[in-house]
């Protein structure tokens, strides 16, 4: 809790051994790269689906972190153990609100790249969310990426493949990775090292074929076949009152 208005924090230490890099930032010189990276989304206007940075401090050893934390509120991979799968219903909403982050991030020139339950806070009374967790995050680029950060388990084929990704179409596997967890309670692949355009995704008899639809489409094989975040953002699924 802060102590100067009683806010609600979250405090985060990140170790200068882990994060060397460093990223300048107008009229604040070089930042650490996670700080640079958060003060790029969440300076105004901010967008109300991204964690706000309100503060950090450099220390010898390590820096830290002052976060805004809900309250109350938990991550969406712990919501969902303890509920059990989402419904369509929240689950469109969810999506609605880590599309717009993610859109919110690309305009302000940041790659999240760990997108997953985990690093989404849900608030439990209203039930909106928060991306968060900036460490494994880039500066957006049009050309691929050549080395990996995030979760291996989210990671997309074609880094399995060719050790290289371009940001969208590795977000947007992500997005369907984390899309899939959440409303069926598990990974849709085995590995995505295995994931050719023959693999085969099931699902549970109660999901509409609309968001089978969307998921199939963001699992693409081929990131050339999958859809963008406005795609996604206007997706029949999205917009449709069927469904759970």
């Amino acid at each position: 809790m802060r102590r100067s208005d009683g806010l609600p924090v979250a405090i985060k230490y990140v170790s200068k051994d882990r994060t060397p890099e460093r990223l300048k930032v107008d009229g604040q010189g070089r930042l650490p790269l996670e700080v640079a990276l958060m003060t790029r989304v969440t300076s105004a206007p901010a967008c109300p689906s991204v964690l706000q940075l309100l503060d950090w401090f450099d220390r010898p050893r390590r820096y830290i972190l002052i976060l805004e934390r809900p309250d109350p509120c938990q991550d969406l991979q712990s919501f969902c153990e303890e509920n059990g799968c989402l419904d369509e219903r929240l689950a469109k909403k969810v999506l609605v609100q880590l599309i717009a982050a993610l859109k919110h991030c690309e305009s302000r020139g940041v790659l999240h790249r760990d997108v997953k339950p985990e690093n989404l806070l849900i608030s439990t009374e209203s039930q909106d969310i928060k991306l968060l967790d900036f460490g494994c995050g880039d500066l957006l680029k049009r050309s691929a990426y050549k080395y990996f950060a995030g979760t291996p388990a989210y990671a997309p084929p074609e880094w399995f493949r060719r050790h290289r990704y371009h940001a969208t179409p590795a977000t947007v596997w992500s997005v369907g990775v984390t899309l899939y967890n959440i409303l069926c309670d598990r990974f849709p692949f085995r590995g995505a090292q295995r994931v050719t355009s023959r693999s085969r995704l099931t699902f549970p008899r109660s999901l509409s074929t609309e968001c089978r639809q969307l998921i199939r489409w963001c699992l693409s094989a081929a990131p050339a076949d999958r859809p963008s975040l406005d795609d996604i953002e206007s997706h029949p699924w999205l917009h449709c009152t069927g469904g759970q």
